[in-house]
């Protein structure tokens, strides 16, 4: 029995580990090697698209986002920006702010999805490394219900 219970003590650590995420959101030195193995963020071009403004009831994006596109679709508008953070980064931040409702948050190290409540409106937020510490971000903010429309988790 003490056997049993030593292996699933030593196995669960170990599962979660594997599935790319923390309990706190942080990440651990195996998280933080893969990351490293990205290319260099001085090689990738963040800045390259224009800057826009992003007036969007609901939006809630990291400091120092910097938003490269708009676009309405009828109920719902997608948001695309660039962040230096690296996804895990992202979901501390969301999991710091007491103005929000996190609905539901999930990592693989490379990518973070959040989905959140604010403002009255629900943001589906997608947070994809593009090197070893920026992050291309994808919202969709939409009506504050489970039948918006907004993206489904894609889950690996």
């Amino acid at each position: 029995m003490r056997l049993r219970m030593l292996a699933v003590v030593v196995t669960v650590p170990l599962l979660l580990a594997a599935c790319g995420g923390t309990e706190a959101g942080q990440p651990t030195g195996r998280e933080a090697g893969m990351l490293a193995n990205l290319p260099s963020c001085d090689r990738v071009p963040l800045d390259a698209d224009a800057e826009v403004s992003a007036d969007v009831a609901g939006l809630m994006l990291p400091d120092g986002a910097r938003v490269t596109s708009v676009v309405p679709q009828g109920a719902l508008t997608t948001v695309e920006a660039t962040v230096r953070m690296t996804p895990l980064d992202v979901r501390a931040y969301y999991e710091q702010l007491s103005d929000i409702d996190l609905l539901r948050v999930e990592d693989e190290v490379f990518e973070t999805e959040v989905l959140m409540r604010a403002q009255q409106r629900r943001t589906y937020l997608r947070a994809t490394a593009v090197c070893a510490d920026a992050t291309t971000l994808t919202a969709v903010v939409g009506p504050d219900s489970d039948d918006a429309g907004l993206p489904e988790f894609q889950s690996y």
